[in-house]
């Protein structure tokens, strides 16, 4: 039995410590400031209603960039995975190409990472056209033409806006 509560307590321990070590670097903050890679991003998203919007509310690259926090597994894995690839590319793999990884970070920007947040698309779409777009979205999330990123492009990381040029 002691064997038993000491294996718990360490378990519980290391829950702890594994929390609190995510949580500096899970912020945005952390992602741009960090990693030279990561600055055009950083940038636009800060630019971007997702990093700075009338609501004051900001959403975090493991938001859109991770699975779910809410499966804890999922996303620890995720992150430690994405994480290791990341320094390994730094520092082993081939010039970082901005453009390039934008593109393949959009293909992969799945409908169902959006409407994690945003589900109630159909509650006051701005107007019929939106409607009907939002409608076939969700009949048929899949379709390469009802992704949210075909119409949605600059919500997460602002590239149009006059403050930026690239």
């Amino acid at each position: 039995m002691p064997v038993f509560l000491g294996g718990f307590a360490f378990a519980i321990l290391c829950f702890v410590a594994l929390n609190a070590a995510m949580v500096p670097v899970s912020r945005s903050e952390y992602c741009g400031g960090k990693c030279h890679e990561m600055n055009t991003a950083y940038v636009t998203w800060e630019l971007s209603p997702h990093g700075a919007n009338a609501a004051g509310i900001r959403t975090e690259c493991v938001d859109c960039h991770l699975p779910p926090k809410e499966e804890y597994f999922t996303h620890i894995a995720a992150k430690a995975y994405t994480g290791a690839k990341d320094i390994y590319k730094h520092y082993f793999g081939a010039e970082y190409d901005p453009e390039k990884m934008r593109k393949k970070v959009l293909d992969h920007m799945s409908n169902e990472t959006c409407l994690h947040c945003h589900d109630s698309l159909l509650a006051k779409p701005g107007n019929s056209a939106a409607r009907i777009a939002h409608v076939a979205s969700l009949a048929q999330p899949n379709a390469p033409e009802n992704r949210c990123v075909q119409c949605h492009e600059d919500v997460g990381h602002q590239r149009q806006n006059r403050l930026f040029s690239q």
